[in-house]
């Protein structure tokens, strides 16, 4: 009986580390430069159907961004948080990301008129 329950708890063990990988899995971070960063964000501009980028918004010292495409294996999305510290930015980007107002506008509001 106790072998049933220690093979038991291993598998329920397994099944959900393997849970938690593969849903981890479909979210990454990573750093940019300031110019990798600035150009990714120009791509929220261009109209596209197979992944979209987005401007989450600044810390006191860091710039986001959110960038997602439909998985290649399996369902659902593989996203990408993109980083990069204020100071490898110019300063008046800086300076309009910190008042909230980024240069960089969706495709969607320029097609989404009310």
């Amino acid at each position: 009986m106790k072998n049933i329950a220690k093979h038991t708890l291993r598998f329920v063990v397994a099944v959900g580390v393997g849970l938690m990988i593969s849903g981890c899995a479909s979210t990454q971070i990573k750093q940019l430069s300031g110019p990798d960063f600035a150009a990714r964000a120009k791509q929220m501009e261009l109209v596209s159907s197979f992944n979209w980028t987005a401007y989450i918004g600044a810390s006191t010292q860091r710039a986001y961004l959110e960038c997602g495409h439909p998985a290649f294996i399996g369902s659902g999305t593989q996203t990408t948080i993109f980083w990069t510290p204020l100071s490898d930015l110019p300063e008046d980007l800086v300076t309009k990301l910190k008042a909230g107002n980024p240069p960089w506008k969706p495709w969607r509001s320029k097609t989404n008129k009310p």
